[in-house]
């Protein structure tokens, strides 16, 4: 898959250097995923294409898991900003982060914690870095939903201001900008809330861009080049592809 990173806090000399195989390895895990779509619930675009959350947080943790990167358990004296983090490997801690906006936050804040104190991580050393994988602007999705450009344009504030010191590397999980089809996974859910796919299928789409004016980047309205499942009548879509970080926080 497409992707592209931006640097916070002197990261790009800490994966340059010392972690250049973690972040080989969580590049790799990013290259070999697959889009993962599902159909929108919003009033008047039901069964268009937009981002599935919670299949793409489940292929890329099997996937780090593959590699040796496993779920981390957040200190209890830390437990109020969430349980857990995504993936975890060395010094370095991994968050898939397609959540609604404001748990940029929890995430940073709770690693920042981590960076800055003597709290230990089972299995882990000294924490050093965060990488933070969400997904572009580019793609539709659920309402108030974080994406990278804003994410961006956050960090790119408070680390200016120097209020946080851990070296974070942002990832944007992207639709290449010259595309004109995008070769996805459809997945479609058979009850609300639930995290098993009813049924999955690898489908063509046709890649119409527009620009959004907000943070000035190329937004893709998504289109089937050939059939595909609906939810049954009453089954909503974008309301059970949730990401996990809502579930478990």
């Amino acid at each position: 898959m497409y992707f592209e990173y931006r640097d916070f806090n002197h990261a790009e000399e800490y994966f340059g250097g010392e972690a250049e195989h973690d972040w080989i390895e969580i590049g790799s895990v990013l290259d070999g995923l697959v889009p993962q779509l599902q159909p929108s619930d919003q009033k008047g675009k039901q069964g268009s294409p937009i981002f599935d959350p919670k299949s793409t947080n489940a292929c890329l943790t099997l996937m780090a898991a593959d590699r040796g990167w496993r779920n981390i358990v957040v200190p209890k004296s830390l437990q109020v900003f969430g349980v857990d983090f995504d993936a975890g490997k060395n010094a370095t801690l991994v968050e898939w982060q397609f959540s609604n906006y404001p748990f940029l936050w929890n995430n940073v804040i709770r690693s920042e914690a981590i960076f800055k104190s003597d709290l230990k991580l089972a299995g882990m050393k000294k924490i050093r870095a965060l990488i933070m994988v969400t997904k572009g602007g580019c793609f539709p999705a659920s309402n108030s939903t974080l994406y990278y450009e804003q994410a961006r344009s956050q960090l790119d504030v408070v680390t200016d201001l120097g209020v946080f010191d851990i070296p974070i590397r942002l990832v944007g999980l992207m639709i290449e900008p010259s595309a004109t089809e995008l070769e996805a996974s459809w997945n479609v859910y058979g009850a609300r809330y639930v995290r098993d796919i009813g049924a999955a299928e690898v489908k063509r789409f046709a890649v119409a861009w527009k620009r959004s004016a907000k943070y000035d980047h190329m937004r893709a309205e998504l289109s089937p080049l050939e059939p595909v499942n609906l939810p049954a009548q009453g089954q909503p879509a974008d309301q059970i592809g949730q990401p996990l970080e809502q579930e478990l926080f």
